[in-house]
C-alpha cells in the first residue's frame, strides 16, 4: 500500500513538470509568432553568439528582453562531455588574432 502512494506522487510531480514545461515552450512559441507576424521579426528566441576572443554569449529576444549572458563555462563543458562520450557537435571556435 505504500508503494502505491510513492508512486502516485512520482506521477503527480512528473506530468505537473512535464506540463509546465510544454507551458513555457508555448509561451516562447506564441512570442515569436507574435514577434514575426506583427513586426517582422525573424530573430529566434534564443541564440548562441561566438565571439572572437572565445567567449560564447546567449542572446535572449524573447518577451521585450534583449540580453546576452555569458555562457562560456556552460559550452565548454558540453564540447567536454560531447567529445568523451563521441557525440557529434560542432567545434567551438579558436580566438581570432586581432589585426
Amino acid at each position: 500500500m505504500l508503494t502505491y502512494f510513492r508512486s502516485r506522487t512520482f506521477l503527480a510531480s512528473f506530468f505537473i513538470t512535464l506540463l509546465l514545461v510544454v507551458f513555457v515552450i508555448g509561451l516562447f512559441t506564441v512570442d515569436a509568432r507574435g514577434r514575426q507576424l506583427s513586426f517582422g521579426d525573424t530573430a529566434p528566441a534564443f541564440e548562441v553568439l561566438y565571439l572572437p576572443d572565445g567567449r560564447a554569449l546567449l542572446q535572449v529576444n524573447a518577451f521585450s528582453i534583449d540580453r546576452r549572458f555569458n555562457i562560456t563555462g556552460p559550452v565548454k563543458l558540453w564540447h567536454f562531455i560531447a567529445d568523451f562520450f563521441c557525440i557529434p557537435h560542432a567545434r567551438f571556435p579558436a580566438p581570432q588574432p586581432a589585426e
